[in-house]
C-alpha cells in the first residue's frame, strides 16, 4: 500500500506511474478494440493514438497515474513478498 500511495505523490513518481499506466491503458485499448471491432487495422490505428497522443483530459492523466501506480504497487508486491 506505501508504494501504490506515496509513489504518485512524487514528482518523478508521478511522471513515471503517468507513462507506466498510460502504456497499460494503450494496450488494453488496442486489445478490446481487436476483439470488438475485429479489425487488426482498427485496433493498431486505436492503439498508436491512445499511446502517442496526449490525453484531452485532467481525468485522463489522474487515471493514467492511477492504473500505472496500482499496476506497479502490485506487481513489486507479487515480485518481492511471494
Amino acid at each position: 500500500m506505501k508504494y501504490i500511495v506515496k509513489t504518485p505523490l512524487t514528482i518523478v513518481g508521478f511522471i513515471s506511474m503517468y507513462i507506466f499506466g498510460g502504456g497499460i491503458l494503450s494496450v488494453l485499448t488496442g486489445v478490446t478494440h481487436l476483439f470488438s471491432e475485429q479489425s487488426i487495422l482498427d485496433a493498431i490505428l486505436m492503439y498508436f493514438f491512445t499511446e502517442y497522443l496526449p490525453p484531452t483530459s485532467i481525468e485522463d492523466v489522474i487515471l493514467q497515474a492511477i492504473v500505472g501506480s496500482i499496476t506497479a504497487g502490485l506487481l513489486w508486491y507479487w515480485n518481492t513478498a511471494l
